[in-house]
């Protein structure tokens, strides 16, 4: 514009020049308005002139600019780097108008080490037209993290991604390691975001962007993070640890989605499917278990063994076992599987009372737990009526969770509360177990019709710490209702009566036992009140509660047994023709093997006087217990 400023006024020059030399002379009032500059034209004529004369001229030599930039090439061809770098410093003194070589000299006194005056020639060339790069931010962006010009640094490495559209690596890596130096989490954060893809999420810059993440309390951008390197690199335990986050965070949805897509067999496939069937209710589990295994090809035994749980969860328990049988010798290697196949195999195995299997498996799942299901093998021991393998184990047991102290110093306060409470409750188990294991004992004793006054005198020592192990429990934990019913029976067999009938009383006040299990209550309770015929008002009392019983389990397992508790308060009741009509209800040959069966029956026939009857009774009665007091006094009458 100002050149053609100028050729305009010396155009206009000429021609007024051409005026007075030849034309005639005009009056002053015929000039043209278009010839003529007012004051205000005047003024900015002048202006011009006088800035275009103040400003120094710059010399450019165009010809001799390119032949040093040719030459500095060629020596930089040729490995002459000194030679090089003095062609370039000409090149630009040639022709000081260019941001390209005023960049380039610049660049060369970084390579120098001359940082400050390359900073020098950077700020220069920036003020220069031409086009503006990436590489020439990025330059200005690095000497100004050398000055500690932090707004500078920043700026500069901004335009240099904005102009790179966040393409350079080397920038995108240089700014991060600014941000690193000047600790700013946020900006960082986004810098890698950028950066990993281009790497690949190399492991070393992966951990950093996780633990800025985890430290920022970005738990959704963690999980977006695992997804990203699953989708660049295709790697599974990026995948498995994207699942674990959103499993973490309750996205229990997007988990399952993930896992429905799964197809193969690998561990990690494994342990994904395995981690979302706990988010299910049981139903869909086993059937999300069953389409995994089945159909999309997550055929492994740790699936398998999950199938066989949720079988025996729903009653099949004869698929249960040919699954967990199946999958528990091929879980070497993977114990944690392997011990939830082994414990669902001695719950089958104890329910179908073949103990020497359920004790094979409560020992291997054992060795496999480092001790953590060692009660149930004491259970499994006392089941099984091997007392002399579960009271060892019991009472190293007790003494270890009875006297439990942390090591000082290896926990805080909160986790010490946390730890202490968690032993405490692990001792009151096996004060639970042991105390089952004793009665199981005496009960056997009891039962037993051949036992000698030794065996009695165990009998009753075994129940005598039954109590106080129970006791002990309750005084620590009375709300445990299996404990105050077990607490309840026992005082009935010592014979302490009222305090076992006030445990009862309290038991039959509290909710929360299922229908059978207050069914068998009210029939124990009643049936106890009955045969101890202390007075009429106990007998009917318990008559009643037998009644119960039988309401809650008219059909059920106990029922033969409820039946008889009521024909026994009927003859009590000296109701004697009821009392038969009920016995002759009962299945007798689910009680053929139950003495008690027969020493009412026998004693209801007595009393109605079907001696012939009752004698046959009797007789069944003396087979099943020689000593049976009733059946000896019936026949020593008789003789």
């Amino acid at each position: 514009m100002l050149r053609i400023f100028f050729t305009w006024l010396l155009f206009w020059g000429m021609v007024s020049l051409c005026a007075c030399s030849s034309a005639p002379a005009k009056k002053k009032n015929d000039v043209h308005p278009a010839t003529t500059m007012n004051a205000a034209d005047s003024a900015l004529v002048e202006k011009v002139v006088a800035d275009v004369a103040a400003k120094p001229k710059v010399e450019v030599d165009l010809e001799a600019a390119h032949e040093f930039f040719f030459l500095a090439k060629n020596m930089e061809l040729h490995g002459d780097q000194r030679q090089a770098d003095f062609f370039w410093k000409q090149a630009y003194k040639a022709d000081p108008t260019s941001r390209y070589l005023g960049f380039g000299v610049a660049e060369r006194l970084v390579a120098a080490g001359e940082d400050s005056l390359a900073l020098i020639e950077a700020q220069k060339a920036s003020k220069l037209r031409g086009k503006r790069t990436a590489s020439q931010y990025a330059l200005l962006a690095r000497l100004y993290v050398k000055t500690g010009e932090s707004d500078s640094c920043r700026k500069y490495f901004n335009l240099g991604l904005d102009s790179s559209r966040y393409q350079d690596m080397a920038l995108l890596y240089d700014y991060s390691l600014y941000l690193e130096a000047v600790r700013d989490e946020k900006e960082l954060v986004r810098i890698y975001d950028l950066l990993l893809p281009k790497v690949n999420y190399i492991p070393t810059l992966f951990q950093r962007q996780l633990s800025l993440l985890l430290d920022l309390g970005r738990d959704s951008a963690v999980v977006d993070l695992f997804g990203k390197a699953h989708e660049a690199t295709g790697d599974k335990q990026m995948l498995l640890q994207k699942v674990r986050g959103l499993m973490a965070m309750k996205r229990y949805k997007e988990a399952i989605a993930i896992v429905d897509t799964l197809t193969s067999a690998k561990p990690e496939d494994e342990e994904m499917t395995i981690m979302v069937l706990s988010s299910m209710p049981g139903d869909s589990a086993y059937a999300f278990a069953m389409k995994k295994y089945y159909e999309d090809g997550v055929k492994t035994p740790a699936v398998l063994c999950f199938i066989g749980q949720y079988e025996y969860d729903i009653g099949n328990r004869d698929s249960a076992k040919v699954h967990l049988l199946e999958s528990v010798g091929k879980l070497q290697g993977q114990p944690k599987y392997a011990n939830r196949a082994y414990l669902g195999l001695v719950n089958i195995f104890a329910s179908e009372q073949k103990f020497a299997e359920a004790i094979k498996y409560a020992e291997k799942s054992d060795s496999v737990s480092n001790g953590d299901t060692r009660m149930l093998l004491a259970s499994v021991y006392a089941l099984a009526d091997k007392y002399d393998k579960a009271y060892p184990l019991l009472d190293s047991l007790m003494q270890f969770w009875g006297t439990w102290k942390p090591l000082p110093g290896v926990v805080d306060s909160v986790n010490l509360a946390q730890m202490q409470n968690e032993a405490q409750i692990k001792y009151l188990q096996v004060l639970d177990i042991y105390s089952r294991a004793l009665i199981g004992e005496a009960l056997d004793i009891e039962k037993n019709v051949r036992a000698d006054s030794l065996k009695k005198a165990r009998a009753l020592d075994n129940r005598t710490r039954a109590q106080q192990m129970l006791e002990t429990f309750f005084a620590k934990d009375s709300t445990y209702m299996r404990v105050r019913l077990s607490m309840a029976m026992n005082l009935e067999r010592l014979k302490r009566y009222d305090e076992s009938f006030l445990q009862f009383e309290a038991l039959l006040k509290q909710p929360g036992f299922s229908p059978h299990e207050t069914a068998s209550t009210l029939n124990y309770y009643g049936y106890s009140l009955i045969d101890l015929n202390r007075s009429t008002d106990e007998v009917e009392k318990g008559y009643k509660l037998v009644l119960e019983a039988l309401v809650l389990e008219k059909d059920g397992e106990g029922k033969d047994a409820y039946l008889d508790s009521k024909a026994w308060g009927l003859y009590r009741l000296g109701r004697f023709d009821e009392a038969y009509q009920v016995m002759q209800l009962i299945d007798s040959k689910m009680m053929d093997r139950d003495d008690v069966f027969w020493e009412h029956m026998a004693a209801i026939q007595d009393a109605l006087g079907l001696k012939k009857n009752a004698r046959k009774s009797y007789k069944k009665l003396l087979k099943l217990n020689p000593k049976h007091p009733a059946a000896l006094k019936f026949f020593g009458k008789k003789k």
